[in-house]
């Protein structure tokens, strides 16, 4: 009877003992679950990593329109339009304002030519006189900027032209001098043309009667 009592007793204890097992074993399983869910970031890593990345979105990049590319559309085979020249081109004046101690007007370029030709630039003008073409005073100041313009046949382009009148300045200072006309200077060109413009100036070098833009 004692040993029916002891084997009962074992196996009370073993039952016992099972049974904690048990729990231990489902705390692991329940854990277990944070383990296997690696695996998701893992995959959303390697998905970051993909291949996408290298386009020009991912990266920050776009393609870029460098000087050849945007110059692309042009005949490289096409004739450059020649420069004109002296002989191309026929020089004018035309009065177009005048106010208190100033006058304003425009010095014309024609092209007389068969031919297209390209103009870019102020040229040169001043003032002559003594009937030989000295140049009497400062030549024109030149203001503004430029850009060449294509002139077809019978084209004219044009420079404004400003002058101060001599008697803004004393006669000691300017010494005042007939003016025959202007000298101009095509462009590009170390040939000039004559153009009638009676007037007086200074024939001090140091004092500057005149300015001008740059032809369009």
């Amino acid at each position: 009877m004692r040993h029916l009592r002891l084997v009962v007793g074992v196996g009370i204890l073993g039952v016992l003992a099972v049974g904690g097992c048990a729990s231990t074993n489902e705390g692991a399983v329940d854990s277990s679950p944070s383990a296997a869910g690696t695996a998701e970031p893992a995959r959303a890593s390697s998905a970051s990593s993909s291949p996408t990345q290298s386009s020009p979105a991912a990266t920050g990049g776009s393609p870029v329109r460098t000087e050849s590319s945007a110059s692309s559309g042009q005949d490289p085979a096409a004739p450059a339009t020649p420069t004109c020249t002296n002989a191309d081109l026929k020089a004018g004046y035309r009065a177009t304002d005048a106010g208190a101690g100033s006058r304003f007007g425009e010095i014309t370029l024609t092209n007389v030519s068969d031919h297209a030709c390209a103009l870019g630039g102020f040229g040169g003008l001043s003032y002559v006189g003594g009937g030989d073409g000295t140049q009497i005073g400062a030549p024109a100041v030149r203001e503004g900027s430029w850009r060449t313009v294509i002139m077809k046949p019978g084209q004219v382009a044009i420079s404004e032209v400003a002058e101060s009148t001599a008697e803004n300045y004393p006669v000691a200072e300017c010494r005042p001098t007939v003016v025959d006309g202007f000298r101009v200077y095509v462009p590009d060109s170390y040939d000039s043309q004559f153009v009638r413009h009676e007037t007086t100036g200074c024939a001090d070098k140091k004092v500057s009667l005149l300015s001008h833009r740059a032809f369009h």
